[in-house]
């Protein structure tokens, strides 16, 4: 009877301390994992010490942030975006990503813990995603891998992709004003349309639904737009043509393709004219829900040569996308603004 009572006993020894070996384990390993997030390294100096030197041989730069993700290449010709059909990328906005990423030097070493990276804008993923910038060579080697996260001030907050350490950095742009990097829009230039805020001097508006109609200014000196056409209407008050008439005044469109992929019907036209000698035509074309606009600018005077060439360089091959409100102010159908006049008849004798 005893015999089997002890090794029954063993048995259970065996298996307790078995158990407490595994927590023991455990709780090392805990403490090691607890450990190694606390220790904080030393860190002094530039980020990337050698971009530099490698700036020049990148050929690809790939921005992927919680809302966005793009690829910015460069050609014979500079920078392109080839998601929007080869749309040029803005060159300051190439300039300031260089300074950035020059400039970088680290304050110190910060969290560890993944759970806490999103409170530093460092997330592997969701809102609070870090802002990842990759910067590769032609043979597609890279360069510079890191991702961005919250900016306060002349601080920034980096993690590298892969590792779970995170830096306070500082870094050294102008008014320390961190730039707009994680959407495509921030690197094209949709904001060239300026033709200023009391130049327009006359608008003819085709809208989709209702007659055509003009609007017209005698000169700068006068605030509020008359409607000329057609006869028969009275505007509901005095200012109320002012927000179609000055549509084009400033515009910043939402979006970019390549014209010949853009194809659709001419809903609506808005053709403005400045007093300066411009006249831009935008012919809105409807894509699905989506409404995009085609550009074209004519000189009506020597004086207005340069601009007419810029603003064509800027949108000839090219289609916009317009936001709704933009689409609403552009082509606003006439009963929006003006009441038909009651027809007048002679009284039955």
């Amino acid at each position: 009877m005893s015999q089997p009572m002890d090794r029954q006993r063993l048995r259970r020894l065996g298996m307790v301390g078995g158990a407490a070996l595994i927590m023991l384990v455990l709780a090392l390993a805990a403490g090691w994992m607890q450990a190694s997030r606390g220790w904080a390294p030393d860190v002094a100096g530039p980020v990337l010490p050698d971009w530099a030197q490698s700036v020049e041989a990148a050929r690809s730069i790939t921005i992927d942030s919680a809302t966005d993700e793009f690829v910015l290449e460069r050609g014979p010709d500079g920078w392109v975006m080839p998601s929007r059909d080869n749309y040029p990328v803005r060159t300051g906005q190439l300039a300031t990503l260089d300074r950035l990423l020059t400039g970088l030097t680290y304050i110190g070493a910060r969290t560890a813990d993944p759970d806490k990276h999103g409170r530093l804008g460092l997330a592997a993923g969701g809102e609070q995603a870090g802002t990842r910038i990759t910067v590769r060579d032609e043979a597609g080697t890279v360069l510079a891998d890191l991702l961005l996260g919250q900016a306060e001030d002349d601080r920034l907050y980096i993690r590298f992709p892969g590792r779970d350490r995170t830096y306070a950095t500082r870094y050294d742009l102008p008014g320390r004003e961190f730039p707009a990097l994680a959407e495509a829009t921030d690197w094209m230039a949709l904001d060239f349309l300026d033709l200023g805020t009391n130049m327009i001097a006359r608008a003819q508006i085709t809208p989709a639904e209702g007659p055509a109609y003009l609007l017209e200014r005698a000169g700068l000196s006068v605030r509020n737009f008359a409607l000329r056409e057609p006869a028969g209407w009275r505007p509901i008050t005095a200012a109320a043509g002012n927000g179609p008439a000055n549509a084009l005044s400033r515009v910043r469109f939402r979006d970019v393709r390549a014209a010949d992929r853009v194809e659709g019907d001419i809903l609506a036209r808005h053709v403005a004219e400045t007093f300066s000698g411009i006249r831009l035509s935008v012919a809105v074309i409807a894509r699905g829900d989506t409404r995009w606009a085609r550009l074209e600018a004519t000189a009506l005077s020597d004086d207005a040569t340069e601009a007419v060439a810029e603003l064509n360089a800027a949108a000839e091959g090219w289609a916009f996308l317009l936001s709704d409100l933009t689409l609403e102010r552009l082509v606003r159908p006439l009963d929006m603004i003006a009441d038909p006049r009651p027809v007048e008849t002679d009284d039955a004798p």
